[in-house]
Parts: C-alpha cells; structure tokens; sequence
C-alpha cells in the first residue's frame, strides 16, 4: 500500500515527476547498453552446449582420429538389444558323460570344442558363469564333465534333482544373483533338460540364447524339435562364435 502511494504520488498527482524519468531513462540504460556486446562476448567464449562428436575422417581406406579419441562410447546396458560382457550370463546344464554319450546330431569332438570355445570366451569377458548337473548328490551320477568345469574355475555349481533346472531354487536364485537379464544357455539333452528351463526363463522375463551347435539329443529330430519349441517361445538361436 505504501509503495502505491508513492508511486501516485510521483507520477499520476505530479507528471513531471514521470517527464523527468522518462528524460533520463536513456542515459540510465547508456551503460547496459555498452555492457551488453561484452556480455554476449563472453557467453560465446564460455559454451554450455553438449560436447561434439570428434569428426573422423578418411582417407584412402585409413580412417584419422582426432587427438584424444577414446573410440565409440558405450550403449547403456539396458539400451543394449546385443549380448554384451556387461549383460550377459553363460549357463551350461547337464554337461555329463554319462548323457554326452547319448548325444547323435553332432559329432562330439564338435561339440566339445565348440564348448571349449564358448566358455574360454565368457571367461576372457568376465561373464558370470552357472554350470548344473543332475543327480549327482542323489544318486551318484557322474558330475560336469572335468574337460569343461576346468575352464572357469570360479563358475557357480548347483547341483538338481529335477529335470527342470527351473524348478529347482537354488538354480534360480544363481540366475537371479548374476543381475543379468540375457542368459545365454545350452545343455544335453536339446529338447529336455535344455528346452524346459530355457523356456521358463523367456517366461520370466530373460531373454534366451541358445548356441545350436554347442547343444545336442538323442537324434536330429529331437534336437531340431528342441529347437523349434524353444524359438516358439522366444529364444533366440545362435551359434557359438556369436558369443
């Protein structure tokens, strides 16, 4: 109320009051006038704008880097559609000799180094490593087969009574305790001990891939229909050396 008062009193009740201002009003602003292009000088020189990509270019097939290039960054680990060291898990299941010998759609030493070659890649990147077999506490059967559990030593062993390496808790809380949500899974046999947990695990939220040729059952057409139930369902098919 007081500051309407005076503001009446100033420049309605008296205008010269508000001729006097208005006179003076230019060289009030004179000196935020000659302020300002410094202002906006030193604005430019001071740029928020986010950084620049380094331009690359090239020349007669060789690509030139500008000087402190650190390469293509990284996609965010849930952004990322591909399998990746940083949201990846490797999950082999059933691996023993006893069913091994059961296998017929590939030949064994193919398979057991396409094996060799998926596991020594998952431990060169640090993937989190689950090796199950089943009934060994049980009933004695024979454990992972040596050749393979040798290669990652610090892979996580759970050891099953069931068939479904789902059903079984202790398996589950090791997929869950990896915190990653693409698991790349193979096991013997294909359409049994490999399809029902594969399966399960699309169904819970992972996404599933399986390595065909480091897999295998009893004939190709238990395999191949091993296969197709499980791309029905959503996983996807590989081959090792995707990995």
């Amino acid at each position: 109320m007081y500051i309407w008062k005076q503001f009446r009193l100033y420049f309605v009740e008296q205008p010269s009051y508000l001729a006097a201002f208005t006179d003076n009003l230019e060289a009030i602003m004179k000196p935020f006038k000659l302020l300002l292009p410094l202002a906006i000088a030193l604005s430019a020189s001071f740029s928020f704008a986010a950084p620049q990509t380094p331009e690359i270019t090239t020349v007669n097939g060789v690509a030139s880097y500008p000087a402190g290039y650190q390469g293509t960054p990284k996609r965010a680990v849930d952004e990322d559609p591909f399998l990746s060291p940083e949201n990846s898990a490797l999950i082999l299941i059933d691996y023993q000799p006893h069913i091994l010998m059961g296998v017929r759609n590939i030949d064994h030493k193919d398979l057991m180094n396409n094996l060799t070659g998926l596991i020594k890649t998952a431990v060169m990147y640090d993937l989190p490593i689950i090796f199950s077999h089943v009934g060994v506490g049980l009933n004695d059967s024979q454990p992972m087969m040596e050749a393979l559990t040798k290669l990652a030593p610090n892979a996580v062993f759970v050891d099953r009574t069931s068939v479904n390496a789902w059903e079984e808790p202790e398996f589950v809380k090791a997929v869950e305790a990896t915190g990653r949500k693409k698991l790349i899974m193979g096991g013997l046999w294909t359409d049994v001990c490999l399809a029902y947990p594969a399966i399960e695990a699309e169904n819970n939220g992972y996404d599933v891939y399986v390595p065909e040729d480091a897999v295998g059952s009893i004939t190709q057409l238990s395999h191949e229909n091993g296969m197709k139930r499980m791309e029905r369902a959503g996983v996807e098919r590989i081959t090792w050396n995707v990995v």
